[in-house]
This record gives C-alpha cells, sequence and structure tokens, in this order.
C-alpha cells in the first residue's frame, strides 16, 4: 500500500514538472495588465539578464511590446517574481550587446534616469527595429 501511494506521489509530482515546463513554452499574453489604450505589438519569449555583484544572471520570462511600454515577467512569479516596464518616453538609447561576452543575441536599453537593462531574445534586430520606430514616432 505504501509503495503504491509513493507511486501515485511521484506521478503527480511528474505531472506537475511536465505542466510547468508546457506552460513555460506557451506564450502567456494576458498575464500582462495593459493600460487604456495600450495594446501588444510583439509577445515574444526571452531574457532579463541582471549584474548582481559582478555577475550576470539570467532570468527566463516573457515580454509584451506594447505601444506604450516594453513589459517583461519573469517564468516564475513565486516570491514575488520579477517584473519590469519601461516607458518609451524614458529611453535613451537601445544598443546591441552580447550575453557573457560572447553570444550576440543582447540589446541594452539605458533610460534617463541612468538604469541600463539587458534584454536577450533571439532575432534581437526585430525588437530593436520595432523599439526605434516607436522612439522616432514619438519623437516626429
Amino acid at each position: 500500500m505504501i509503495g503504491f501511494l509513493g507511486q501515485i506521489i511521484g506521478f503527480l509530482i511528474f505531472i506537475g514538472f511536465i505542466f510547468l515546463i508546457i506552460k513555460s513554452v506557451k506564450l502567456n499574453p494576458s498575464q500582462f495588465e495593459l493600460l487604456d489604450g495600450e495594446e501588444i505589438l510583439k509577445n515574444v519569449k526571452g531574457d532579463y539578464w541582471q549584474n548582481v555583484i559582478g555577475q550576470e544572471v539570467q532570468n527566463s520570462g516573457e515580454f509584451a511590446f506594447t505601444n506604450q511600454r516594453i513589459l517583461f515577467r519573469s517564468t516564475f512569479q513565486w516570491f514575488g517574481g520579477l517584473n519590469i516596464e519601461i516607458s518609451y518616453k524614458e529611453i535613451v538609447s537601445v544598443e546591441k550587446s552580447n550575453v557573457r561576452g560572447i553570444l550576440p543575441v543582447a540589446f541594452t536599453i539605458k533610460t534617463v534616469n541612468g538604469e541600463s537593462y539587458k534584454f536577450a531574445i533571439m532575432k534581437r534586430d526585430i525588437y530593436i527595429e520595432l523599439i526605434n520606430s516607436i522612439l522616432n514616432k514619438k519623437e516626429g
């Protein structure tokens, strides 16, 4: 009987891991709270690279590039998770950058208040162009 219960518990844990993997692969735009008149232009999986005590730390998650902001929400939201929002009005520059100094998949956004955000997304040029086109519309 104890062996059978152990098998059932093991199976449920296995199913839980499968559920988490499937959930992390699928895009979930409904997780982002949008402002009035805000719409998602592009929704994609990617990473935010955070500098912690001189080391780059990877935070995997999902991006929503809207007509007003860039939103990032980490995959694991336990203990509050990591949620970033950057208004296009705050962006000073967008520059190509590398992950760990060698992988050319990232870009860095610098804001008016001196903050710097490094995001890694496959086909980064698409998102750099999107950001720059929105910034150019705001200026014009």
